[in-house]
């Protein structure tokens, strides 16, 4: 049996990590009250597997897992080294292939899909060239 993977992480035991609804009232409240202690994730070996035992967009957990501060379930801020493939493994799903798809991929603390990701690099570039393509609105002066 292996050994408990908690009982080595460096948050042990910290209930700042997760504070009360009563602590905070907005994402700015919270980063106020955890940002500071995002930083004891830094050297945590342990971050892919907190996200995946805490599980917070589907949870919409309030707090510190896996590098990241969680607000309802969406990350707010993070460490610079954080990676994608600590999140959890993107799962199919019916709007797969969109933009959609990429958002409830983020939702759900997944790493988007290549064939998600790729819709979201087409639109993008769609929408960048329909903007450039609309006609500047010309100013006529009358006298």
């Amino acid at each position: 049996m292996s050994r408990d993977w908690t009982l080595d992480a460096p948050c042990r035991g910290r209930e700042e990590f997760t504070p009360s609804e009563d602590d905070f009232a907005s994402a700015a409240d919270l980063k106020r009250l955890c940002g500071p202690l995002l930083a004891t994730c830094g050297p945590c070996p342990f971050r892919a597997v907190c996200i995946a035992t805490v599980k917070p967009a589907q949870a919409r957990f309030d707090g510190i897992a896996g590098g990241r501060l969680w607000w309802g379930g969406l990350v707010i801020d993070s460490l610079d080294d954080v990676f994608e493939d600590e999140l959890t493994e993107p799962k199919l799903r019916a709007s797969c292939g969109t933009e959609a798809g990429a958002q409830d991929h983020k939702r759900h603390g997944e790493r988007v899909c290549p064939s998600c990701a790729q819709a979201t690099r087409e639109m993008s570039a769609c929408r960048k060239a329909q903007k450039a393509k609309q006609p500047k609105q010309l100013q006529l002066d009358f006298v």
